[in-house]
C-alpha cells in the first residue's frame, strides 16, 4: 500500500496522529466519550495533548500540500479536488452523522435536529476540520496560484499574519468553520516551511528532536495533573508555540513505524468514521456491564482504528461510495492511500 515516493517518516506522524485523536474521541472531554472523571491517568493523557492533536493533523497537510502544491493555471481543477475531497464527506458523512447524533438513543452530546441540518454551515462534532482545512486550502492555494508563495520570506510572512490571526479574539459567529482554520493556520504554514528545509531541520535538530518532545510530553503530562485548566486554551501563546515546536520535533525524529505507516494509510477514514466506532464499542461494552477504565478505553481505541479500515475497504471497492464517503476519485479503485491527504487531491 506504500508507495517508494511516500515519506516514511511522515506516514508514521501521521498514524501518529490517528492514535492520539482516536485516543481522545474515547476518553472524551469531561461531558463527553466515556465521560472519565479528573484525576483518572486517561483523563491526564487526553488532555495533555490537546495543543499536539489536532496541529500535527494539519501540520501534515500542510507538508504534503508543499510538495504537490497548485502550479500553473491549474487552480480551478485544485479547487474541485479540494470540493471532492473534502466537501463531498462533509454532506454525507458529517450531516447524516449528525442527524444520527440528534435522534439516537444514549448519545453523550446533545445536538438538536435543525443544528445537524445546518452543521456544513455552523460545524458539529470533529467535522468541523473538514470545514477548516477548507478554508485554508482554498487560501493558500489562491496566493499560490497568485504567485504571493514564491520565496521563503512570503511563506514566513504568511506565518506571522497567520500567528496574529491566532492570538486575536474568536469570530462571534463560527461560520463555515472559519474560528478552526484562524486555529489552524499557523501549523499548515509551519508544515509548508518545514518541508521546503526537511534536509536541512533534519540535520540540525537531529538528536535534540526526540529530547525535545520528550521534555514537552512531560511537562503537559505534569500541567495536566495539576491543573488542567492551565492547558485546555488552544488559542493562546502557549499553544502555537508548543503545537508549532511539537510537530517540528516530531519531524525531526525521523520516526518510522510500520503500524503507524500502515494506519496512516487509513488516516482519512479513521477521521471521517472513528467516532462511530468507539461510540458503538462503548454501548456494546456497557451493555455487557464492563466498567473498567482500561477495558473501555482500549475496546474503544481498537474500534475506532480498525473499524474504520474496514468500512474504508468496503467503500473503495465501489466508485459511488469511495466518492461520497472517502472523497475519492471516481475511477479509483484500490485501497484507500494515506487519509486526510487532502492537499494530493
Amino acid at each position: 500500500m506504500q508507495s517508494k515516493n511516500k515519506s516514511l517518516e511522515i506516514e508514521t506522524l501521521r498514524g501518529l496522529a490517528c492514535l492520539l485523536l482516536v485516543l481522545y474521541h474515547v476518553i472524551g472531554p469531561l461531558d463527553g466519550g466515556l465521560k472519565i472523571d479528573l484525576g483518572s491517568p486517561f483523563r491526564v493523557i487526553a488532555d495533555s495533548m490537546v495543543y499536539v492533536r489536532m496541529p500535527l493533523f494539519t501540520f501534515i497537510s500542510g507538508y504534503i500540500y508543499s510538495i504537490y502544491k497548485v502550479r500553473g493555471n491549474d487552480f480551478s481543477t485544485y479547487c474541485v479536488g479540494k470540493v471532492r475531497r473534502l466537501i463531498v464527506p462533509l454532506f454525507f458523512v458529517g450531516i447524516p452523522f449528525s442527524l444520527l447524533q440528534a435522534v439516537g438513543p444514549g448519545v453523550n452530546k446533545d445536538v438538536s435536529l435543525l443544528d445537524a441540518l445546518l452543521s456544513f454551515y455552523l460545524p458539529v462534532n470533529h467535522f468541523w476540520f473538514l470545514q477548516a482545512v477548507f478554508i485554508i486550502f482554498m487560501l493558500v492555494g489562491f496566493l499560490q496560484w497568485r504567485g504571493l508563495l514564491r520565496t521563503p520570506l512570503h511563506l514566513y510572512l504568511l506565518f506571522v499574519f497567520s500567528a496574529v490571526v491566532f492570538l486575536m479574539p474568536a469570530f462571534p459567529v463560527d461560520a463555515f468553520g472559519i474560528n478552526g482554520a484562524v486555529y489552524l493556520l499557523p501549523f499548515f504554514v509551519t508544515g509548508m516551511i518545514c518541508q521546503e528545509n526537511v534536509g536541512a531541520l533534519k540535520r540540525s535538530l537531529k538528536g535534540i528532536g526526540p529530547v525535545v518532545f520528550i521534555l514537552i510530553s512531560i511537562a503537559l503530562l505534569y500541567i495536566a495533573t495539576v491543573d488542567r485548566e492551565l492547558i485546555v486554551d488552544r488559542r493562546s501563546l502557549v499553544g502555537l508555540l508548543v503545537g508549532c515546536v511539537s510537530c517540528v520535533a516530531l519531524l525531526s525524529t525521523d520516526m518510522r513505524s510500520r503500524l503507524l505507516i500502515w494506519l496512516g494509510g487509513y488516516s482519512y477514514a479513521i477521521f471521517l468514521f472513528h467516532v462511530l466506532f468507539a461510540a458503538t464499542s462503548r454501548f456494546a461494552l456497557g451493555r455487557l456491564g464492563v466498567t473498567d477504565e482500561s477495558v473501555l478505553v482500549l475496546g474503544g481505541l481498537l474500534s475506532g482504528l480498525i473499524g474504520p479500515v474496514l468500512l474504508a475497504n468496503v467503500f473503495s471497492r465501489f466508485s459511488l461510495t469511495s466518492v461520497l464517503f472517502l472523497g475519492e476519485r471516481a475511477a479509483r479503485k484500490s485501497t484507500p492511500e494515506a487519509g486526510l491527504k487532502v492537499s494530493q487531491s
